[in-house]
């Protein structure tokens, strides 16, 4: 699903941005390189320029020493022509060929230094302790009683393990808790339908869930989470045609969505079908590079 992202996260970006890489800051909040490059896009940040004017900064003031008054021999000299005529060169570097692909090489063995980190992680305490409350929360969900999982979901963000992605599922589970227990909820968003599908897909009604996400579509046809999770009620309710074009749109909309779908287990129904599997299968490197 999608990322939401805080403005503690967006001020990392702007401090750090000019001297990482897209790829080094897209591991750093557990994202792709893809959605990284499009947030930094999004925030209307333009490292070229800000490189140009570091390159050429304006010219310091003159200081300014007193002299004796002179009188001109011509009371009307010719103007000073303006500084801002004179012509101005700004060299940006281009990368070669040979430190792109050194570059590429080092961001890849950082992922994988950075994966067997979170691996390692996901065994010790606080991190086995974060699952095991969210997936107390899920159960007590899928049993119908919203107000404790309410509480599980909001201890995991309370006590925040180093995993954005278990933090990011909880957030979207906790916000889907805050209207479950409402008998006939106002749906007036897209962001309303959303969270109110969410809660019928956990609690197994799926019919109802479907035309929600309908409903949800309509209203926001870009919204990649919608299509996501239209993508997981179809599978689950046995539609795998409409399940798979839903995910392949959801993936076009947001590459982190081949991602999630690959470790979601909500998509176990669709495990055997050889388009999931396509949909769902690692990138290749040259399709990375």
């Amino acid at each position: 699903m999608a990322k939401n992202w805080t403005e503690e996260e967006e001020g990392h970006i702007r401090e750090n941005f000019l001297t990482q890489t897209y790829g080094q800051l897209a591991e750093h909040f557990g994202v792709t390189t893809k959605a990284m490059e499009s947030k930094i896009r999004r925030m209307g940040l333009k490292k070229q320029e800000i490189l140009a004017e570091k390159l050429d900064p304006p010219a310091p003031e003159p200081v300014v020493q007193y002299e004796e008054p002179v009188v001109p021999e011509d009371p009307s000299p010719a103007p000073i022509e303006s500084i801002h005529k004179l012509q101005r060169r700004i060299e940006v570097y281009e990368e070669t060929r040979e430190e792109r692909t050194a570059r590429l090489k080092q961001t890849r063995e950082a992922a994988e230094t950075e994966k067997a980190r979170r691996q390692e992680a996901r065994s010790q305490g606080p991190i086995a302790q974060a699952l095991k409350k969210f997936e107390d929360g899920i159960k007590k969900l899928l049993a119908g009683k919203h107000a404790a999982a309410a509480k599980d979901f909001q201890a995991v963000l309370d006590h925040p393990a180093a995993d954005l992605g278990l933090a990011m599922r909880a957030r979207q589970y906790l916000a889907a808790t805050e209207i479950a227990d409402t008998r006939a909820p106002t749906l007036t968003t897209a962001e309303d339908m959303y969270n109110h599908a969410v809660v019928l897909v956990n609690d197994g009604d799926l019919e109802n869930a479907l035309e929600v996400l309908e409903a949800a579509a309509k209203k926001a046809p870009k919204d990649d989470r919608i299509m996501y999770v239209r993508a997981l009620a179809l599978g689950m309710s046995g539609d795998d045609a409409a399940a798979t074009e839903q995910l392949q749109a959801a993936i076009e909309a947001n590459e982190a969505n081949r991602i999630y779908a690959s470790n979601d287990p909500d998509f176990a129904p669709l495990h055997d079908n050889p388009r999931f599997q396509e949909l769902t299968a690692p990138q290749r490197k040259e399709d990375v590079d």
